[in-house]
């Protein structure tokens, strides 16, 4: 006779209330303001680069769950939202073939090869995303791929930095992602939609505050050597603090949930350690503009461990 046995996973059980479909369309949504941006401010080839990555993503996915006899699951939106990730780290001027590659990328290596949604020890946009920067980096770097485009001149925000043209640099235009940069340049609007997750507690706070307040403490403490050395001239922290994609790691890729950790202190050292990582990776690595992203992969890699921190029961030694 067979008898039903009881299967539990291993502690710590950490739930929010949110289905998978409801966390991906309520992002998706909070990601929509500065994605509107991007395309006003880009044009045509940032929503040719949205539409073709989201594209990608959701029929490798179909694919691959079809080839490993998985239920196909891209009406639960987790591929798109995938596809919209990757796309808002890329300039518009993106050739169509290295948007692919990386879609794919992100939904095969990053993803499905793990178990697909829930099993992957990395955030799957950032996999996608780290293989085609490394490989191909001219046509990921903003300063090359967008300098044909009308009506769009001077250097990316951080390129900027670096030379010593901060005079050039005006916070309203950062702030909206009027620069020369990826589609998600928006950081005002990231933040204001990544603030409205927190309070639907779609994604986790703890993270997202202690990325930010890595980040900060970071630009404080090595802010000024971006700067060419020599130079003069000072760059104010928001000015800083919005050059680069901060606002789209705290609130976006930082808080993924199967690759970052559970436990609440974990997750503020997990969020501070990746926003300070990320940083001192874009003052002192070649690929400055790529600090933040390299950061939160980085660290993701200790979340298991981090996971591991934990208060000690009553009675124990």
């Amino acid at each position: 006779m067979k008898q039903n046995l009881l299967t539990v996973s291993a502690p710590p059980f950490w739930h929010c209330g949110a289905g998978i479909p409801r966390s991906s369309y309520l992002t998706l949504l909070a990601l929509v303001p500065a994605a509107v941006a991007g395309v006003i401010h880009y044009g045509h080839g940032a929503l040719g680069v949205i539409s073709l990555s989201v594209a990608a993503c959701m029929i490798s996915e179909a694919l691959m769950q079809k080839a490993l006899g998985r239920s196909v699951t891209i009406r639960d939106g987790s591929a798109a939202l995938t596809g919209v990730l990757l796309a808002m780290l890329l300039p518009a001027g993106a050739p169509w073939w290295v948007v692919v590659v990386g879609a794919v990328s992100a939904i095969v290596v990053g993803k499905q090869i793990f178990g697909g949604l829930g099993n992957h020890p990395l955030n799957a946009a950032l996999v996608g995303w780290v293989m085609i920067r490394i490989s191909w980096p001219l046509h990921m770097d903003p300063d090359v791929t967008l300098v044909h485009l009308a009506g769009l001149e001077g250097l990316s925000p951080l390129a900027a930095i670096r030379g010593g043209f901060v005079d050039a640099l005006n916070l309203n235009d950062l702030m909206m992602g009027r620069v020369v940069g990826p589609i998600g340049s928006a950081g005002l609007l990231l933040l204001a939609g990544g603030a409205a997750l927190a309070l639907l507690r779609v994604i986790k706070w703890e993270v997202s505050l202690g990325f930010l307040g890595g980040a900060i403490l970071g630009l404080l403490l090595l802010g000024s050597r971006m700067l060419p050395p020599g130079s003069d001239t000072t760059v104010n922290l928001a000015t800083l603090l919005f050059a680069g994609p901060v606002m789209l790691g705290a609130f976006f890729l930082a808080t993924d949930a199967p690759s970052s950790p559970t436990r609440p202190a974990a997750m503020w050292i997990y969020g501070a350690g990746a926003g300070f990582l990320g940083i001192t990776i874009q003052v002192f690595g070649s690929y400055y503009d790529a600090g933040i992203p390299f950061g939160i992969l980085l660290v993701s890699l200790a979340g298991p461990l981090l996971d591991k921190i934990r208060p000690k029961a009553l009675g124990k030694e």
